[in-house]
């Protein structure tokens, strides 16, 4: 029997939208516009702290949204914790958050000291600082690759990892990023992690559609983040900050409807195979009841003959 989700985005759009608003906002608009500004509109400025400013006013949104996930994380209540989790133990999400942080955040500080070392009018700077964008993707990508490695190989989790025991299988990565944005930023809650393992657990078209969906975005920021890094390393140094930093929300963008559609189809064509198993099993167990009341009446009717 599939496990039903307590959850439908219909009841969620104002609150699915505030989260996207804050998530694209400040690196596409703010960050944009204090580089352009001040590196066009004030020659005169510090070229360094130019490149600074953007990044940095980006780290404070950045933070903000840390705090305010991890403070949902440790509340006395359990609620959005991962199952079984104690009351500091944060989700599989937030320490990837953690680590695409330090990646980025270390490819950011290594280009300002770099200085204008290559003489260029900080050309290579500029570059190297319009490509967090893809190195995330990268990471991300190479994440998902490798749990779907293990998930192939059944390896188990030597450890507690989230909301899975020790001894259980590794997941594909699209698993625990769902289980934790739906139960934390979505407000999903506790209710959200059992019935979501539940529904993972007991239905083996809905782990092919999480295997699915996790090797078509693999593959998809790979691609995404290849051609951003030759966009960034070829077009002219104007336009490369824009490129690299807004070009792949769009293409993401069209990569989540996608996905919107096919969990739809994938959802209702389990639904069908669902329906078609109760069905049988509801025929199956009416036939075994003629066939046993039949005989039941065989005995009878011989001796009434």
């Amino acid at each position: 029997m599939v496990v039903e989700l307590p959850y439908s985005l219909h009841t969620r759009y104002k609150s699915i939208a505030i989260a996207w608003t804050v998530i694209i906002i400040p690196p596409i608009f703010l960050n944009l516009g204090l580089f352009y500004g001040l590196w066009y509109g004030r020659p005169q400025m510090d070229r360094i702290a130019v490149l600074t400013i953007p990044t940095a006013v980006l780290g404070v949104f950045t933070i903000i949204a840390i705090i305010e996930r991890i403070w949902k994380l440790i509340q006395p209540s359990p609620e959005f914790r991962p199952l079984k989790s104690p009351r500091y133990g944060l989700d599989i999400f937030q320490w990837g958050y953690f680590a695409a942080l330090i990646l980025i955040s270390s490819l950011i500080s290594s280009t300002l000291l770099r200085d204008d070392n290559d003489h260029d009018g900080h050309q290579f700077q500029i570059r190297l600082l319009s490509l967090p964008a893809p190195v995330l993707m990268y990471f991300l990508a190479t994440l998902t690759a490798l749990s779907l490695v293990l998930n192939f190989l059944c390896v188990k989790l030597p450890f507690r990892f989230g909301s899975m025991d020790a001894g259980t299988v590794v997941r594909p990565a699209i698993y625990y990023i769902v289980e934790d944005v739906v139960a934390v930023d979505g407000n999903g809650g506790v209710e959200y992690r059992e019935a979501f393992g539940a529904r993972y657990e007991s239905s083996p078209m809905f782990q092919r559609m999480i295997r699915t969906l996790s090797a078509v975005w693999c593959l998809a920021f790979y691609a995404i983040a290849a051609w951003f890094t030759v966009l960034v390393f070829t077009l002219p140094v104007v336009a490369v900050y824009a490129v690299g930093w807004a070009g792949p929300f769009p293409l993401a963008g069209l990569l989540a409807v996608w996905t919107i559609y096919y969990v739809k189809s994938a959802l209702g064509a389990e639904r069908k195979l669902e329906g078609d198993g109760t069905s049988r099993r509801s025929n199956e167990a009416d036939g075994g009841r003629v066939g046993r009341n039949e005989d039941e009446r065989t005995p009878l009717l011989s001796n009434g003959a």
